[in-house]
């Protein structure tokens, strides 16, 4: 019996040890070429920019939802979209372009409704993989609670890691001339991802009605009031937005939608326009109910600019 326990402690030791190898010593190739690792290019951009700017704020609903450069037209002002991918969770995405923020700039958040009611705040997977192969100096930013949260995807991402490494060893390079939608190529100069412009809208998973059950998180509207603080304290300005959202998700949702609005409105942080302001029919959307087609873009960034008029025209 104690030569069975002996084998068996033994075995999970070297799991753990491939599996902390792989977390910090293995390059993800995989990771390093996606659309998370678009981050570091954002990041660039706003360090190049000197002047009073206006930085977008959120996950992917602003980085398939935007076209910058018609604002940057309109308002004569460098625009960033640092929207990349909700799984990095609003609470990184924050206290990463925090930062960026100067005096005379325009921060404009743009959060996914999932960051009110489920750990989605926090990060997921995604935020995993940007802190041990994209940026690790991020994990500067987390503190117990957000490690605590993360610990459940580290072995899942560890195995992956192996995963993806083994082909290279068998190949010079992974990087083709051909640009996928969830490439790190797939952005332009402003942040906008913008291959799929061109391609057909894809078929997606419609979206599930809540339950019921769900119940916003205090910390995440505590959060964004802060946030606004710092910001004003800057000597910059918050403007907050809801997310495009197909009509379908906001009718499963409009419940939840409805009591986000009203605690950010009971705290001084409300959206600036009505959230059913951005309830767009299935035909603007791509591939989710938050990534829109060209037309969507096109659509979405005229409301943005129109609705940013009050901000900007000074």
């Amino acid at each position: 019996m104690k030569g069975f326990l002996y084998r068996i402690i033994v075995f999970f030791a070297l799991v753990v040890l491939v599996l902390a190898l792989s977390l910090y010593c293995i390059p993800d190739v995989v990771a390093r070429t996606s659309i998370l690792a678009a981050i570091m290019d954002k990041h660039e951009a706003l360090q190049k920019i000197k002047i009073e700017k206006i930085i977008f704020v959120g996950g992917s609903n602003l980085s398939f939802g935007l076209d910058s450069k018609k604002i940057i037209e309109t308002y004569k002002k460098p625009v960033i979209n640092m929207g990349v991918h909700a799984g990095i969770g609003l609470e990184y995405i924050i206290n990463d372009v925090k930062v960026y923020v100067n005096r005379g700039d325009v921060v404009v958040l743009v959060p996914e409704y999932e960051n009110f009611y489920t750990d989605n705040f926090y990060g997921e997977m995604e935020l995993v993989s940007v802190l041990f192969d994209i940026d690790p100096e991020g994990k500067k930013y987390l503190d117990a609670k957000q490690w605590e949260h993360l610990f459940k995807y580290i072995p899942t991402y560890s195995a992956k890691k192996i995963k993806n490494y083994i082909p290279t060893l068998f190949r010079k390079s992974t990087l083709t001339t051909e640009i996928d939608i969830y490439d790190r190529r797939s952005f332009n100069e402003f942040g906008d991802a913008y291959i799929h412009w061109a391609l057909p809208n894809q078929n997606y998973m419609p979206s599930k009605r809540n339950s019921g059950a769900e119940k916003i998180n205090p910390e995440v509207i505590a959060f964004i009031k802060d946030f606004k603080k710092y910001v004003e304290n800057k000597g910059a300005k918050l403007v907050i937005l809801p997310p495009v959202i197909e009509r379908q998700f906001y009718n499963n949702h409009d419940k939840m939608i409805n009591e986000i609005e009203a605690a950010l409105a009971e705290n001084n942080i409300g959206f600036m326009v009505k959230p059913d302001t951005y309830k767009f029919s299935k035909d603007y959307f791509f591939n989710s109910y938050y990534h829109l087609n060209k037309k969507g873009v096109d659509k979405r960034t005229e409301m943005v600019i129109g609705n940013l008029e009050p901000v900007l025209r000074y």
